[in-house]
């Protein structure tokens, strides 16, 4: 998964941790203002060339460490886990190892997203080498990745500091461990802390950002995310993120002009039409709505939602295009886990065509995606009574009516979300399909 660019600028010792961009793309440090290199046992390992063939074991484990790192590179580029764990075993046997050699050997099996085996050659350095901050940063990093929090935690706690971009990468961390163990209040204070000492950081901006829209706290991350673009014009997410909170706070005016900002800088970045054209949609400017979807559609590798927006628009311009807004719903359904919403504006399609048959099919996978779906409930019992299933559309009817008192708006509720993991990085969906 790589679900934000890789934006790494500068970092402390980083070179073992820019691999983790990959995978953990907001977890970049842009801390330090001069990077220190991890020295030659770095390029020794990245530019290995492989080496041919396969080794046995007893090859394998009678060579140096510097051949060990040779055929650690030749096993992972060529995919072979099993082979790139045993040399791991024969690498954590050896004695005496160097700190920047095991921070690199973490770095390799992080760069191909096999944070388990870096954390065992990161936990190694802590622990012959405990006084260097980058092995318990770097542990926690990986420990982090593989949903260990409290490992995590405790890796940061136990971080040795002596300096003011040290810290600075500690609070950060630790408000983002803090904040998926639960702890609101402190990781609010960590993000808090490090966006107040460095709000140059597109990371320390958005993620704080982050966490105010999560909390629902609109405002606040409007005023965040704002300062955080304006210290970083160039950045689609904290654009994204500023035009989002706007929206999600009732200020629409100000998020289009904020997202129509943004595709002047980024013209081809699709999250960015999706939220734009859903935003004058909602305001009822359908027309518009529909031509921005389209260009959107027509960039390089539109997310699969823009395909649904445009579509649901279509249905409500009452458009005869039926082919394709039907192929356009089924490229959606392709890529969106369990879209009722897809389902159900196929539905709106078929019964236009008089197809009823299709529309009630439409409609029964729209509840089974979504039981508590009231709109797709009170469609399903007009279609069943219309076609003379009369028992059937008492049931659907008394479902409605148990869910009409909680009836959300779906559409913002899908978009909210999926902007959301496009922000934080979770997802491809709204970057890209």
């Amino acid at each position: 998964m790589r679900p934000r660019a890789f934006r790494v600028a500068q970092s402390i010792r980083v070179e073992s941790l820019a691999p983790f961009a990959s995978g953990l793309a907001t977890f970049l440090l842009f801390v330090a203002p001069q990077p220190v290199c991890l020295g030659t046992a770095v390029s020794r390992i990245l530019n290995l060339s492989p080496s041919p063939g396969q080794q046995t074991d007893s090859e394998i484990s009678k060579q140096s460490p510097d051949s060990l790192a040779r055929a650690l590179a030749t096993a992972l580029s060529q995919g072979q886990d099993k082979r790139a764990r045993e040399i791991l075993g024969e690498i954590l046997k050896q004695p005496q190892l160097d700190p920047d050699f095991l921070l690199a050997v973490g770095g390799q099996f992080a760069q191909h997203d096999r944070y388990a085996e870096a954390a065992l050659a990161f936990s190694r350095c802590v622990g012959d080498h405990p006084a260097v901050f980058e092995a318990h940063y770097n542990l926690a990093l990986a420990e982090f990745a593989e949903g260990k929090l409290a490992e995590a935690l405790a890796a940061l706690e136990a971080a040795p500091h002596s300096s003011a971009a040290q810290e600075l990468a500690l609070l950060y961390l630790r408000g983002k461990v803090e904040y998926g163990l639960g702890k609101k209040t402190e990781a609010e204070r960590d993000l808090t802390a490090a966006f107040s000492r460095a709000p140059q950081q597109e990371s320390y901006a958005l993620d704080l950002g982050l966490y105010y829209l999560q909390q629902h706290a609109y405002d606040q991350a409007a005023r965040v995310l704002e300062r955080g673009a304006t210290l970083n014009p160039q950045s689609p997410f904290l654009h994204l993120g500023l035009s989002l909170a706007q929206f999600l706070g009732g200020r629409e005016a100000q998020s289009l002009e904020s997202v129509e900002n943004l595709l002047k800088v980024q013209p081809d970045f699709s999250p960015a039409f999706l939220l734009a054209a859903f935003v004058l949609d909602v305001n009822g400017k359908l027309e518009d709505a529909e031509k921005l979807a389209a260009q959107g559609l027509a960039r390089h590798r539109p997310t699969a939602y823009l395909y649904y927006l445009h579509a649901a628009i279509l249905v409500k311009l009452e458009s005869k295009d039926y082919g394709r807004i039907l192929k356009e719903l089924a490229l959606a359904g392709r890529e969106i886990p369990d879209c009722g919403l897809c389902s159900l504006t196929a539905s709106k399609v078929h019964e236009a065509q008089g197809n009823f048959p299709a529309a009630t099919a439409d409609l029964e996978q729209a509840v089974r995606f979504a039981p508590d779906y009231a709109d797709a409930w009170y469609r399903l019992a007009s279609l069943y009574a219309r076609v003379g299933r009369k028992a059937d559309a008492a049931q659907a009817r008394i479902r409605f009516e148990r869910l009409k008192a909680d009836k959300e708006d779906r559409e913002t509720a899908m978009f909210r979300k999926v902007l959301l993991q496009t922000l934080s990085g979770e997802g491809q969906s709204a970057a890209s399909q």
